[in-house]
């Protein structure tokens, strides 16, 4: 029986048994066929850009085909994020995304759908959001902070954020609406100059990525009071979590997983989340991860998508009870 033979016999026996042959079926079972390519939406240098970088040889060496890192940014992650929603979805072409894609949506118009352009492969980890203090701020607590600011009715209070529509000045709405305090939020363009200008008193009260915060922390140049996370920072277990403050259900973290287009095959999906997987673990990223503050907890696309949906809702809550409107 020659080859082709063989084959014309397989699907006609395969088509008279289930009626049609799913392409998928075919398609898949040599991936990767080519180079694979793993979009940042920010400038190189970010962390989005530098977790891609560190997984990307271990995926390579997984695959067995070359993994690039290609940085498509501009509209706060909106450029990368929409063209990897656009691509063919056969697992050549993801995006190692983070929290602005549940954040952007919440707040503006986007040209992807979070919920439905993508298909997750695995959450990698998060950074913390924490609220910290100039030390002219006689507070060592987030209730010793509310206290002030209730105190003294005629003065503004402002807290900085990395810009509008970050989950940091939605943090900051959090507690505005938790607490009942008047405090007036501050737009910087990058969570760098927002920590400049909290570092120097200008605007003492902020919310900002735990990894930016903690050297001047432990200079003495800023007070941490909460971590806004579920559980205690790894990395200071000391610093109480916004939930221990008495603000429940206050979760807010900068956060990243590894997407691929809506559409994947669910086999490629899955020999992707096994090989990032094992990426993560590896102890030399692992170790560079923790120096920078970043709590690797790797999950499924499953647990991802849940988390994911269930992260922009509540920034979709929040930014309608604040009445926000952030201009693209």
């Amino acid at each position: 029986m020659t080859v082709r033979h063989f084959l014309r016999t397989w699907l006609g026996a395969a088509l008279c048994a289930g009626g049609a042959v799913s392409p998928a079926a075919f398609a898949q079972t040599d991936y990767p066929t080519r180079p694979i390519s793993i979009v940042s939406p920010f400038a190189a240098g970010g962390t989005s850009d530098l977790v891609a970088r560190l997984i990307a040889p271990k995926l390579s060496a997984t695959l067995g085909k070359p993994v690039i890192v290609e940085n498509r940014a501009g509209a706060a992650g909106n450029i990368g994020a929409s063209f990897v929603a656009r691509a063919k979805p056969d697992g050549h072409t993801l995006l190692l995304g983070n929290n602005v894609l549940v954040t952007n949506p919440a707040t503006q118009p986007v040209p992807y759908d979070a919920e439905r352009d993508f298909a997750p492969i695995a959450l990698l980890g998060a950074i913390p959001i924490a609220l910290a203090v100039h030390p002219s701020i006689p507070a060592d607590t987030v209730a010793d902070l509310v206290k002030i600011v209730k105190a003294s009715p005629s003065k503004t209070f402002g807290y900085s954020s990395c810009g509008a529509g970050t989950a940091q000045h939605l943090a900051g709405e959090m507690l505005k609406n938790q607490a009942g305090i008047p405090l007036v939020h501050i737009a910087y363009k990058g969570c760098s100059l927002a920590i400049v200008d909290g570092i120097s008193g200008q605007v003492p009260i902020m919310f900002n990525a735990i990894s930016n915060l903690m050297p001047y922390a432990q200079s003495g140049q800023l007070k941490i009071l909460a971590v806004a996370s579920s559980a205690r920072f790894s990395g200071d277990k000391r610093v109480q979590t916004m939930a221990e403050a008495g603000f429940k259900n206050f979760d807010a973290e900068v956060w990243f997983g590894l997407l691929a287009p809506a559409g994947t095959p669910p086999d490629v999906v899955a020999r992707l989340q096994t090989a990032v997987t094992d990426a993560m673990n590896a102890p030399d990223v692992k170790a560079k991860l923790d120096s920078l503050y970043f709590e690797t907890r790797v999950r499924d696309g499953a647990f991802f998508k849940t988390y994911l949906v269930d992260d922009l809702n509540k920034w979709k809550a929040v930014v309608k009870e604040a009445r926000i409107e952030v201009t693209p």
